[in-house]
């Protein structure tokens, strides 16, 4: 099973758009590694985390077919982690008949195996109004199901299980609604906790369960600052340490850090070395780890 990440930036990107910091300046100058898109990942053969502005970038740079997509767990409904305008395009208007004539007009003219979204009820509220309050769209003519999660209720996508975790990120309404995910695949369990400051208590009390294949834990404020709702590399490394102290890492397996700003994270070919050395992998755009 291949896991492989599309994209590694926080929300700003790497270099940040409107940024001339030193580190932006290096990563412009040096390209490869040092570029990162916003955060999300490839299982394959047909399951995503989280749906960036850059992903269908990032899916043909990195030969991705995004039309075997089947199931998408999203993080929360953030825009760098949840693009929702190309979503629409799924739809295929069922008074056209296929092959289409040549003045019919759509977005696509093949069928689609029906895309299944896992996500709170923020993201399962965002699809409803953009695919069917505001088009009058049915969602089975986008070939899209919704499933929402609940914080700690385990439950199925196809072939993956999961426990959806809440995750100590900014409040919508006084509640934190961003989560995190343990995925249970293939035999492997993997969890993919970005966006999220420490671990809350009750779900590090879910995420000791189990033993990981693959850990991936955001690094999103480098050396820079203290946030709740973010880590930085001093908590990360502290997370690490505590997952080893834990048992929580299977022999071999990868403790990766993603979702990483530039103005306190340096550059990729400067920080990995770095972290690599206190057993930390630096993931990178495009990188595939085999688990």
């Amino acid at each position: 099973m291949i896991f492989q990440f599309l994209g590694t930036s926080a929300g700003e990107q790497y270099p940040a758009f409107w940024c001339r910091c030193e580190n932006c300046r290096k990563a412009r100058e040096r390209g490869g590694r040092n570029i990162r898109k916003n955060s999300c990942a490839w299982i394959s053969p047909n399951i995503m985390l989280d749906f960036s502005p850059d992903v269908f970038t990032q899916a043909e740079k990195f030969g991705i077919d995004l039309t075997d997509l089947e199931y998408l767990f999203v993080t929360h409904s953030h825009g760098d982690h949840f693009n929702l305008f190309p979503f629409g395009w799924r739809y295929l208007n069922p008074k056209i008949a296929l092959p289409p004539s040549k003045d019919a007009v759509a977005a696509r003219f093949t069928p689609l195996k029906t895309l299944h979204v896992v996500g709170n009820h923020l993201v399962c509220r965002a699809l409803d109004e953009r695919l069917v309050q505001k088009t009058g769209f049915k969602l089975e003519d986008c070939a899209m199901r919704l499933h929402q999660a609940e914080p700690f209720r385990e439950n199925t996508a196809g072939p993956a299980g999961y426990i959806p975790l809440r995750a100590n990120h900014m409040e919508h309404n006084g509640e934190k609604d961003a989560l995190n995910y343990i995925l249970f695949l293939n035999g492997k369990t993997i969890l993919y906790a970005l966006d999220t400051g420490w671990f809350l208590p009750e779900t590090y009390e879910v995420i000791r369960r189990f033993q990981y294949d693959l850990a991936v834990v955001e690094g999103t404020f480098g050396y820079g600052a203290e946030w709740e709702s973010h880590m930085n590399f001093r908590k990360l490394e502290e997370a690490f340490l505590l997952f080893k102290k834990d048992g929580l890492l299977k022999p071999g397996a990868s403790f990766c850090a993603s979702h990483l700003t530039p103005h306190f994270s340096p550059i990729h070919e400067e920080i990995a070395p770095v972290l690599a050395d206190k057993g930390i992998t630096v993931a990178y755009d495009g990188m595939k780890l085999e688990i």
